[in-house]
């Protein structure tokens, strides 16, 4: 999730995070948290983006009811949700068209459905298709006004757009109206992204804490955390975390995913290796062969390093197939790996086009620096970094933004910074990144 208005920066985007809740709500007046299994069954945890329980039985149990009754707008909307589920838990994008199906049978039952409605939200969301997101959360939240989810989506979709005070309000008010695991990660998000480290691992315990009992919510939390304490470098604290994960969801694929992180920062290539291969045979999405392909390269194992990255291209493939927009994810995979720079950096405008986030100023910036345009980089990496964010990658790049520029002092003082983040910065970011800055070919 990303990040925050362009007119503020440093010392005015902390205050202005303060001034919208994102500051203070670990303190006394916080709200005590919501337990997310405790509201309205399986709608609850769904439009939170969790699991009920077996989502392949709640699947089937759902299809038999619409089955029987194909007027029954409420099964169908919990079917769209549970075929998102599906997606996320398995990576087979076959699911989203099937959840675009049952929500629009459920929105031409009740066109004011407002589950529905957030449904189809965030199912763009889920494509990267942030501005038609926008559109329909908004809709949703005239719908039900006084209801959490769909603030949780517009916040979101505010933010990949790079509107980072509407995103920050949307979210401050999705927490007023309901505490829980979603609003609380929405506010580690905030938090995170204007660089307070500390006060996104807070909020996050607290979404942990919130998705209780909920096994699959907690072990996302907790997950969440450990990423946290990863990017700044505690890696035997971040590896407890994803062991408590574990304990909750046994084979969860971002707690193993986690682990193999863990090891790349420990230089255990194999290792490394062998939880990616662990987290790809739960769920097929692109980053675990593509970390998979990087960890086998740092081990020499060059052969099946093409075979991890090839996977991963077809993956996003299929992304696209199914309607997804991923122009920013696959534009900074060929950057990060020295190949296709010109195409690269048509991706990146494109995407950058489209989500106009300090993500996509970094994408953006990334690739220019890979096609020796260090100057207009320079440009796009300050708004990408203008938030106070500690993304050690957008900070290890601008460092040789400026080198590539000839300012020595200023490329060392970038460094210092990303090391001082996370002692292990140059193992995030990877030696295939360390290039570039006019040597394109």
């Amino acid at each position: 999730m990303n990040r925050k208005s362009l007119a503020l920066g440093g010392v005015v985007a902390v205050a202005a995070a303060a001034a919208f809740g994102l500051g203070g709500l670990i303190g006394e007046t916080a709200p005590a948290p919501a337990s997310s299994a405790s509201a309205d069954g399986g709608a609850a945890l769904l439009i939170q983006g969790f699991a009920v329980g077996d989502t392949a039985s709640y699947v089937r149990d759902l299809e038999d009811r619409v089955a029987r009754n194909p007027r029954d707008g409420r099964s169908l909307t919990l079917l769209g949700l549970a075929y998102q589920q599906r997606a996320r838990e398995t990576g087979d994008l076959t699911f989203y068209e099937r959840s675009a199906g049952a929500l629009e049978r459920a929105l031409s039952i009740d066109a004011r459905d407002y589950v529905a409605v957030t449904g189809t939200a965030a199912l763009a969301a889920s494509r990267h298709r942030f501005d038609e997101a926008l559109v329909l959360a908004r809709r949703a939240v005239a719908l039900s006004p006084e209801s959490a989810a769909p603030y949780g989506i517009l916040g979101d979709s505010l933010l990949e757009l790079g509107r980072y005070e509407q995103a920050f309000a949307a979210f401050d008010r999705m927490v007023a109206l309901k505490p829980s695991a979603a609003s609380y990660a929405r506010v580690s998000y905030g938090r995170e992204i204007l660089g307070d480290t500390d006060g996104a691992r807070a909020a996050m315990e607290l979404a942990a804490e919130a998705a209780e009992p909920a096994p699959e919510a907690v072990a996302w939390a907790l997950t969440n955390v450990g990423n946290l304490e990863l990017g700044s470098g505690r890696t035997e604290r971040a590896a407890g975390f994803y062991r408590r994960s574990l304990v909750r969801l046994p084979r969860y694929a971002p707690a193993l995913a986690g682990l193999a992180r863990v090891a790349t920062y420990r230089d255990r290539p194999l290792e490394a290796a062998r939880w990616y291969r662990e987290a790809a045979k739960v769920a097929a999405l692109p980053d675990y062969p593509a970390r998979l392909g990087d960890a086998l390269a740092t081990a020499g194992l060059i052969d099946e390093a093409e075979e991890a990255w090839a996977q991963a291209e077809e993956l996003e493939r299929e992304f696209v197939r199914h309607g997804g927009r991923n122009d920013l994810e696959t534009a900074l995979f060929d950057l990060d790996h020295d190949r296709n720079f010109a195409d690269a950096l048509a991706r990146a405008r494109e995407g950058w086009k489209r989500r106009p986030s300090v993500e996509g100023e970094h994408v953006l910036a990334w690739a220019l620096y890979k096609n020796g345009s260090c100057a207009e980089a320079r440009v796009h990496s300050i708004r990408a970094l203008r938030l106070g964010t500690k993304d050690v990658g957008a900070l290890m790049h601008r460092s040789l933004i400026e080198r590539c520029l000839g300012n020595a002092r200023a490329a060392r003082a970038f460094r210092a910074r990303a090391f001082a983040a996370n002692r292990y910065a140059d193992q995030e970011i990877g030696s295939a990144r360390q290039g570039g800055g006019g040597d394109a070919t």
